[in-house]
């Protein structure tokens, strides 16, 4: 039975689940079988396949109840969840990564807080093992970049996450920028600054995101009281140096695109890009030599 907004928009579900795969079969099975267990019934789940390469595709579509799309090639994250958003008959959005482990009531307490707050909504993100995982942070800049994750400093243990802008409140909080591994916003809202920019293959879109619906007074929130697992970091070894890679181009086309007359930064920002990529796949492959 469809229902409509305020707005008078069309809807059938109260929530559209949006999953991008990639030769996840590792991992899609538990998020889909997590989302099977939810509270909330009212929801759709649509995938969108990147040509996976392994046998995701296949046990995804085991499921008579999950909407799958497959594309001829990787088109990247925010190309493949635009998509999915234009497919979703639901009046929110769930983008949620596929080695995410949702607790039954997540798409209960993410909507019933959304009816009170009115914006963007992202859970707590704890590793396998339980330790927190960062993903509410400011906005980048010139400094503290160089301390991100993906730095050398941060890889040889010389700094600490906070250092790269991530923070930890304790309570629901109006953040800055929070990860889109599971990002809970109305569709209207989305749509209405053009959903993710497609020019981020991987990575940054859902900072560049936050920052153009924060333009636009929108709340950010961060929900530590709701905890997803969320298996970051693992991916093959090969995956593993594409994603740096990726990383480190979005993260200049980050800076060019909101900065775009710090010319001398930015070309000082690309060497500096350049180089941390390459002492830091040297230290991957290093570690890889040693685990051999």
């Amino acid at each position: 039975m469809s229902y409509s907004d305020l707005d008078g928009n069309l809807y059938k579900h109260k929530i559209s689940v949006l999953i991008v795969t990639f030769n996840n079969a590792h991992t899609i099975i538990d998020c889909i079988d997590s989302l099977k267990r939810q509270s909330l019934k009212d929801f759709e789940i649509l995938i969108r396949d990147n040509n996976s390469k392994d046998s995701t595709l296949d046990l995804v579509k085991q499921y008579n109840d999950v909407v799958v799309y497959s594309s001829q090639k990787n088109e990247g994250f925010a190309p493949a969840v635009n998509y999915l958003s234009s497919k979703a008959k639901g009046e929110y959005l769930f983008i949620l990564n596929p080695d995410c482990v949702c607790p039954p009531e997540t798409l209960e307490v993410l909507y019933e807080f959304e009816q009170k707050k009115n914006g963007v909504i992202s859970p707590l993100l704890v590793y396998p093992d339980g330790r927190f995982q960062p993903s509410a942070r400011t906005f980048p800049d010139y400094k503290n970049i160089l301390f991100s994750r993906r730095s050398p400093l941060y890889m040889l243990g010389l700094t600490r996450v906070d250092k790269a802008g991530y923070i930890q409140p304790e309570m629901p909080t109006k953040v800055q920028a929070v990860s889109a591994t599971a990002l809970f916003l109305a569709k209207k809202v989305f749509n209405s600054v053009g959903g993710f920019d497609e020019r981020f293959f991987l990575y940054l879109e859902d900072i560049d995101l936050c920052l153009r619906l924060g333009a636009r007074d929108i709340d950010i929130w961060y929900m530590p009281s709701l905890k997803i697992r969320h298996s970051l970091g693992a991916s093959s070894s090969k995956s593993r140096v594409r994603s740096m890679y990726h990383h480190h181009i979005s993260m200049l086309k980050y800076f060019k695109k909101h900065f775009p007359r710090n010319h001398v930064k930015n070309f000082v920002l690309t060497l500096l890009l350049a180089f941390g990529f390459l002492i830091s796949l040297t230290f991957m492959v290093l570690r890889i030599r040693k685990k051999i």
